[in-house]
This record gives C-alpha cells, sequence and structure tokens, in this order.
C-alpha cells in the first residue's frame, strides 16, 4: 500500500460540534444561542406567545434554568446579557405590540419579570445559599425597582422557580416580617417603636415588644424580624435571616408572594 491509498482508506473524523454555550428556549422552541466567541452579547429576542410562557436557559451541561411567566398571549420581549464572567440576567416584557424599546416604561397592563441571575459552567460563582435579593442580582444598590416587575426566584434547595412581588420598605416608610412558614408577609409603619426599618438594626427590647404584639399568620405561624423567607414548594429557606443574620438591615426590599398581599399591622389605639 503507498501512501496515497494509505489516507485514502484512513477514516474521516467527525467535524467538531460547536455546542451553545447557552439556548434559550420559549415553549420548548429555541429562540437564542450563545456560542463562546459572541461573548459578551445582549440579545433581544421576540416571541409570539400563544401559551402559557415557559422559559428555560439550558447551559452546556445540561442545567436548565426554567420559568414560568404568567402571560399567555402578546408579544414576549426578552432581554438576554451573558457577560465575560460567564454571568447571565435575562429580564422579559410581554405587551400587545410586536416592538418594545428596551428600558421602556412598564405600562399597568404589560407584564415585567426579571429573571434570577446564573453562572455557565466554568465561572468562578460566589455562594449564594440562602443569599439576599441584592447579593443574587435580583436588586440592585442605587438603583429603584419598580413594584410592578415580577421577580422569579431559584430555590437553592429544590431548584424550582417562583414568582414574587417585591416593595422598596424604605421609600414605603415600612418594616417588615416574614411568617415563620415563609408564606405570609407583615408590614407595620417604621414609627412604630421596635419597627425594623431600612439599613438600621431595631432596638433588641424594643423589637422584643413589637414582636409579641403582633398577630399569628394566617396559617397559625409567627411573624418575626429574623424568620426567613421560603421557597413556596420546599419550604427551604431562600432569603434566611436565620444563616445570615448580618444580612437582615441591609435588605430593604421586602417579598411576598403575588396571591397573598401583605398583611398591614396597626396597633389598637389606646
Amino acid at each position: 500500500m503507498n501512501l496515497r491509498d494509505l489516507f485514502r482508506s484512513a477514516p474521516k473524523t467527525a467535524a467538531p460540534v460547536d455546542t451553545p454555550r447557552l439556548t434559550v428556549r420559549v415553549n420548548g422552541r429555541t429562540v437564542a444561542t450563545v456560542h463562546t466567541t459572541d461573548i459578551p452579547c445582549d440579545l433581544h429576542p421576540d416571541v409570539a406567545l400563544d401559551a402559557p410562557a415557559t422559559i428555560e436557559f439550558v447551559d452546556d451541561a445540561g442545567t436548565v434554568h426554567r420559568h414560568h411567566l404568567p402571560a399567555d398571549s402578546g408579544w414576549l420581549h426578552l432581554s438576554v446579557r451573558v457577560h465575560p464572567n460567564l454571568g447571565c440576567q435575562a429580564d422579559a416584557v410581554v405587551t400587545a405590540r410586536p416592538d418594545h424599546a428596551s428600558g421602556a416604561a412598564i405600562a399597568d397592563d404589560e407584564v415585567a419579570m426579571r429573571f434570577q441571575p446564573f453562572f455557565l459552567p466554568g465561572a468562578t460563582a460566589p455562594t449564594l445559599t440562602g443569599r439576599g435579593l441584592f447579593a443574587r442580582g435580583l436588586h440592585f444598590a442605587g438603583l429603584v425597582t419598580p413594584g410592578n416587575i415580577l421577580l422569579s426566584c431559584e430555590c437553592d434547595a429544590c431548584g424550582r422557580s417562583f414568582v414574587v412581588r417585591s416593595f422598596h420598605a424604605g421609600f414605603a416608610d415600612l418594616g417588615y416580617f416574614y411568617s415563620a412558614s415563609g408564606r405570609h408577609t407583615l408590614t407595620v409603619a417604621a414609627s412604630l417603636p421596635g419597627a425594623p426599618v431600612a439599613l438600621a438594626d431595631p432596638d433588641p427590647t424594643a423589637l422584643a415588644a413589637l414582636e409579641a404584639s403582633l398577630p399569628a399568620a394566617p396559617d397559625g405561624t409567627a411573624f418575626a424580624y429574623r424568620n426567613p423567607f421560603r421557597c413556596p414548594h420546599c419550604a427551604a429557606p431562600y432569603v434566611d435571616f436565620t444563616s445570615h443574620p448580618e444580612q437582615r438591615a441591609g435588605e430593604y426590599y421586602g417579598l411576598y408572594f403575588p396571591e397573598t398581599p401583605p398583611i398591614r399591622f396597626a396597633p389598637p389605639t389606646r
């Protein structure tokens, strides 16, 4: 066999597969892909909806970040950003129009959602278990998140997503407490003695007296300053003030589930 015959009979090797680092799917349909050579990037796919929206972010290790947006018709406008450190941020707006300018104001009849950021494989990712909204990238210091933007969080324990609303306790002049079950939020006027106002540690004695006067939650559990906000699926702590008490004063956004608005506590007048 001569050299020409050797090469002619040699098995052919398959061309390398250029696997996307990130694939974005809406109701099972791929609407965007990100390859290594695309990073950093900022993508803005627009998708017509004719069914309740399930949005999936799938990385090249097969990990799926799955979110459900409470809208089943209209136009879904996604913004997907992948940063040089392999951090991924995404948000969405559903409108009646096929076009929407990024950063435009959200109308009352439109649905907006911010998805919990995540990192692609290979990134140097911080440990975020039990951490607060600022550490997770759901809120940003110095920037106010409008109250009509939903947050889609991912449980550290079961991995399932859940939707919450948030309020700026400082601007609302409120203190807040979570129930032991994590399913209910109670607010109090910041002027009440012991109220946990934004960016300040409450007086322990006044706080204890205030906690003792609070009513029980509708499910019978108690409200307390350091109760965690919990995953509604598995009840694992999500914002865990028990494990991370140092972050409580700085978490000036309170959370609640859309179906259970906050309970406002007003002490009886004497």
